[in-house]
C-alpha cells in the first residue's frame, strides 16, 4: 500500500471530524440556534469590512505605482473594478453598521460567500496577466501581496469556512498559474510550495472556524441555562427573604415584584415608573456607592446601602452584574438585594460591646490603646493617668461583688464628671482605670492638679447598697517623650504609667506619682531580666509546665496548655507576666518561643498521646518570617500530628500588620495546625478578625469568668461569644475556672472546655503525667457537679 503523506492524512482526519461533528451543518440548518450562530459568524466578518477594504485600496494603489514604468494595458480598468467592489462593500457596511444581527439565513451566508470572493477574483487577474513579464522587483511585490492576502483573507474569513476556502483556492490557483506561465523551473517550484502552503492555511482556517462554532454553541447553551436560572430565581424570589432587581438600559426597573416593593418600602407602581437609583434616593439612600459600582461596569457583591427612615435606620446588601447583548454592550443590570438591618444592628451592638466596658459603659483597653496611639501620632497627648482603687478587694470580700460593681459604676461616673471634653476615660479591667489627657485650645493642663482632683473626688463618700463607702485611689502618670528624648510607643506609656502607679501604691496609696527615670528598681530589674534571659536557654533555667484542659460534657481530659517558667540563680522564680513582656520588647522571645515550640512538640509526641497541646505565640513571633518554618521543622522533628498542636494568639498581633498576620495564620492553617484566639472578650476582640480567619477555638478570659456569677451583662457577653463560636464552628474554652459554681455558670452559657485551678494548676511534666494517670479515678465529675448545682444565675 502506498504510504499517505502526513499532511493529506491530517486533512482527511480534519474533514472527517468536521462532518462527524456537524460543525458545517450550522451553515445550512434552519433551526434557531444555527441561525444565531450564523449571525455571530457573519457579524464577526462584517465588523472587519472597513479594515479589509482599506487594505484592498492601499494594495491596489501600490500595484499601480509599482508598474508605473511599464504599466500594462488594462491595469487602470482592473484598479477601477477593484475599487468599485470595495466601495460597494463599504456602502453596504455603512448602511447596516447599526443593525444588530441576531439571526442569519443560509441564503445570507451564501450571499456573503459570494461577495467575499469577488475581490479575490479581481486580484487573481493581477498575477495571471501581468506576473510572467514583470520586472523582478515587481514580481517580488506580487508574490508578497498574493501570499499576504491569501493568509490575511483566510484569517479574516475563518468564521465563514466556505468563503475562506474559496478565497484561498482563488489566490493559490492564480499564483500557480502565474508561476507556470513564466516557464521558469524555479517559479514552477514556487507554485508547488504555494499549493502546499495554501492547503495548510485552509486546514488552519477550518480548525479556527470549528473552535469558533464550538464556542458559540457553548455560549448559546449558557444563555439557555441562564433562562432556566431566571425561572428558578423567580421561584426563589417568591419564597426567600431576598428580592431580585433588574434594570434596563435606561436605568428603570425592568423586573418588579411585590417582594422588592416590600423590601424597599415603596409602592409597586413607583417601581414601574422611576429609575432604580432615583427610587433609592427618594427613600433616603446615599446612592453614590451604587452609582460608582454601576459606572465601573463590573460585577459587585455585598455593597451596603443605608437609609434613615421614620421607623429607624434601614440597611441593605446588594449584589449585581451587568447584562450584555450579543455585541458585548451592557443593556442593563441584574442582582439580588437583601434587608440586613437586623444583622447590621446586631454587629453594631457587638462592636459596641467589644469597644466598651460592659459594667461601666466606659471605653475599654482596646479603645484606649487605639486612642493613645492616635494621640501620639498627632502629638496631642499631654499625659496618661493609670488609676487603681485602693483596697477594692476588701469591698468585694466584705460587701459582695454586687457592691463592688456598684462602686465601680460610681467611680466611672465621677471620673466622667471630672473629664475635660477632649479627654478619654477607660476601664482597663477589675478596679483599674485610665484617663487619657489630650491637648486642646483651652491652654496648658496642670496634670498634677488634675490627678489630685481625681483623688479628692473619689475619696468623697458614696452610697453603695445603703452603706457610705469611700473609694481612695492611687494614680500613676506617664508623659509623652519630650523633644530630644527617645520616642515612646503606646505600650511603653502604659508600662510607664503602671510603674508610676506601683510607685504611688508603694509610697502609701491615695496619691499620685509621675514616671521618671529615677523610678529605678523596676527598670534596673527589667534590664537585668533582659540580660539574663539571653542566657536562660543555654543555662537550662527554662522549664515547661502543663495545665490541663477538660471537656465539660464528658469530663474527659482533652488537652493541655504549655506555660513557661523561669528559675534564675540570683533572681529566683521570675513570673511570666514579668519576663515575657521584656522578652517581647527585646526580641529574645523569638529564640525562647522556638525553644518552647520544639520542646512542647517533642514532649507531646513522646509522652502525651491523644492530647492537643496549646502553645502561646506572641505578636513578635508571628511577625517573624522564620516562624512558619520553625513550626514546620518542630512538627517534622518530633513526628507530632499537626492537628494536635494548637497555637494561641491574642488579637494584638493584628494591630500593626493585619494583612501580614492573616497571611501567616493561613500558612499555619495550611500546615494542619489549630489556631486559638486567646483573651477573647477583654476588649481587643473584634468581629472583623473572626470573619477574616476561621479560628478553631475562642478562649474566654478569666476576667469574664470571675464576673460571670454576679453581672448580667457579663453573662450576656459570654453567652453571645459561645453562640457566636457555635455558629462559626469554633470551640470555647473558659479560663480561670476555680470553683464548682463558676463551672456551672460557664456550662450554662454554653462553653465547651474549662481550664483552671478547679481542675489543676500548671505543673511540671512528671506531676502532669501523674495527674493524667489518676484523672480517671479522681472523684471530680464535672457533669455531676453541674447537675447538682444547677445553672447559676447572676444576681
Amino acid at each position: 500500500m502506498t504510504p499517505v503523506h502526513p499532511v493529506v492524512a491530517f486533512a482527511r482526519r480534519l474533514a472527517d471530524g468536521w462532518w462527524r461533528s456537524g460543525m458545517l451543518a450550522v451553515y445550512t440548518d434552519e433551526d434557531r440556534d444555527s441561525a444565531q450562530i450564523r449571525a455571530a459568524h457573519l457579524g464577526a466578518v462584517i465588523r472587519l469590512t472597513p479594515f479589509t477594504m482599506a487594505a484592498n485600496f492601499l494594495n491596489g494603489a501600490l500595484v499601480v505605482w509599482a508598474y508605473r514604468d511599464n504599466r500594462p494595458a488594462g491595469m487602470w480598468a482592473w484598479l477601477a473594478a477593484l475599487y468599485a467592489l470595495c466601495l460597494m462593500a463599504l456602502v453596504g457596511w455603512w448602511r447596516g453598521r447599526r443593525r444588530v444581527r441576531t439571526m442569519a439565513t443560509p441564503a445570507a451566508i451564501r450571499h456573503a460567500n459570494v461577495h467575499a470572493n469577488l475581490p479575490a477574483l479581481v486580484w487573481a487577474i493581477l498575477p495571471i496577466l501581468w506576473f510572467a513579464h514583470a520586472q523582478p522587483q515587481q514580481q517580488i511585490l506580487v508574490v508578497a501581496l498574493v501570499t499576504g492576502m491569501l493568509a490575511a483573507g483566510a484569517f479574516v474569513l475563518s468564521p465563514l469556512p466556505v468563503a475562506a476556502t474559496w478565497f484561498v483556492a482563488i489566490f493559490a490557483s492564480a499564483g500557480v498559474v502565474a508561476c507556470w506561465l513564466t516557464g521558469d523551473r524555479l517559479f514552477v517550484a514556487v507554485g508547488c510550495l504555494q499549493t502546499i502552503y495554501a492547503l495548510v492555511v485552509v486546514l488552519g482556517t477550518l480548525a479556527m472556524s470549528r473552535k469558533a462554532t464550538a464556542l458559540l454553541k457553548s455560549q448559546a447553551e449558557a444563555k439557555r441555562q441562564e433562562r432556566v436560572m431566571a425561572v428558578l430565581l423567580h421561584d426563589f424570589e417568591q419564597n426567600a427573604a431576598e428580592a431580585l432587581w433588574e434594570t434596563a438600559r435606561d436605568g428603570c426597573v425592568a423586573h418588579h415584584s411585590p417582594r422588592l416593593s416590600a423590601l424597599l418600602g415603596v409602592d409597586e407602581a413607583v417601581l414601574r415608573q422611576r429609575p432604580f437609583l432615583e427610587i433609592l434616593a427618594r427613600i433616603g439612600v446615599d446612592v453614590a456607592p451604587l452609582r460608582a459600582a454601576l459606572e465601573a461596569e463590573r460585577p459587585f457583591k455585598d455593597l451596603r446601602l443605608s437609609a434613615r427612615v421614620p421607623q429607624g435606620a434601614r440597611h441593605w446588601a446588594i449584589n449585581g452584574k451587568p447584562l450584555d447583548d450579543d455585541e458585548a454592550r451592557i443593556v442593563g443590570w441584574r442582582g439580588v438585594i437583601a434587608d440586613v438591618t437586623e444583622q447590621v444592628m446586631a454587629q453594631e451592638r457587638l462592636q459596641h460591646l467589644a469597644h466598651t466596658d460592659s459594667l461601666t459603659g466606659l471605653a475599654n483597653r482596646f479603645t484606649l490603646h487605639g486612642a493613645l496611639r492616635a494621640a501620639i501620632a498627632q502629638q496631642r497627648l499631654v499625659a496618661l493617668l493609670a488609676l487603681d482603687l485602693d483596697h477594692f478587694k476588701l469591698v468585694n470580700d466584705t460587701h459582695g461583688h454586687a457592691a463592688g460593681d456598684q462602686l465601680l459604676q460610681h467611680v466611672a461616673a465621677r471620673l466622667l464628671a471630672c473629664r475635660r471634653p477632649p479627654d478619654l476615660v477607660a476601664r482597663l479591667g477589675g478596679d483599674e482605670f485610665a484617663v487619657l489627657v489630650l491637648d486642646d485650645d483651652a491652654g496648658a493642663v496642670d496634670v498634677d492638679a488634675l490627678s489630685q482632683r481625681l483623688i479628692d473626688v473619689l475619696e468623697e463618700p458614696v452610697d453603695v447598697g445603703g452603706r457610705a463607702t469611700r473609694a481612695s485611689a492611687s494614680i500613676g502618670v506617664a508623659r509623652p517623650s519630650r523633644a530630644g528624648d527617645a520616642a515612646v510607643s503606646a505600650d511603653d506609656l502604659l508600662v510607664h504609667a503602671d510603674i508610676a502607679l506601683y510607685a504611688a501604691k508603694k509610697a502609701g496609696r491615695g496619691r499620685h506619682e509621675t514616671y521618671s527615670s529615677d523610678l529605678g528598681d523596676r527598670n534596673r530589674r527589667s534590664v537585668t531580666i533582659e540580660q539574663e534571659l539571653r542566657q536562660a536557654i543555654q543555662r537550662g533555667e527554662l522549664e515547661l509546665h502543663w495545665q490541663p484542659k477538660v471537656d465539660i460534657e464528658s469530663s474527659r481530659l482533652v488537652g493541655a496548655e504549655v506555660l513557661l517558667r523561669w528559675r534564675h540563680a540570683q533572681l529566683g522564680s521570675v513570673a511570666p507576666i514579668e519576663f515575657i513582656p521584656i522578652a517581647e520588647r527585646s526580641g529574645v522571645i523569638r529564640e525562647i518561643g522556638m525553644w518552647v515550640l520544639r520542646q512542647a512538640c517533642a514532649v507531646a509526641a513522646s509522652a502525651l498521646p491523644g492530647l492537643v497541646i496549646s502553645v502561646n505565640v506572641s505578636p513578635a513571633q508571628l511577625h517573624d518570617d522564620a516562624f512558619i518554618d520553625c513550626v514546620r521543622d518542630s512538627l517534622r522533628a518530633s513526628g507530632l500530628d499537626p492537628a494536635r498542636l494548637e497555637l494561641e494568639i491574642t488579637e494584638s498581633v493584628f494591630i500593626d500588620d493585619v494583612e501580614g498576620a492573616l497571611q501567616r495564620l493561613h500558612a499555619l492553617r495550611a500546615l494542619g495546625v489549630r489556631v486559638a484566639l486567646d483573651d477573647f472578650g477583654t476588649g481587643y476582640s473584634s468581629l472583623a478578625y473572626l470573619r477574616r480567619f476561621p479560628f478553631d477555638t475562642l478562649k474566654i478570659d478569666r476576667a469574664f469568668v470571675n464576673e460571670l456569677m454576679n453581672a448580667i451583662d457579663t453573662r450576656a457577653i459570654v453567652q453571645m461569644i459561645a453562640q457566636l463560636a457555635v455558629t462559626l464552628n469554633m470551640r470555647t474554652v473558659a479560663e480561670g475556672v476555680e470553683s464548682p459554681a463558676q463551672l456551672s455558670a460557664v456550662t450554662a452559657v454554653g462553653c465547651d472546655e474549662i481550664q483552671g485551678w478547679l481542675v489543676s494548676p500548671a505543673c511540671p511534666l512528671d506531676e502532669f503525667l501523674a495527674f493524667r494517670k489518676g484523672w480517671a479515678h479522681k472523684p471530680l465529675a464535672l457533669v455531676e457537679q453541674v447537675r447538682a448545682l444547677g445553672a447559676v444565675q447572676p444576681t
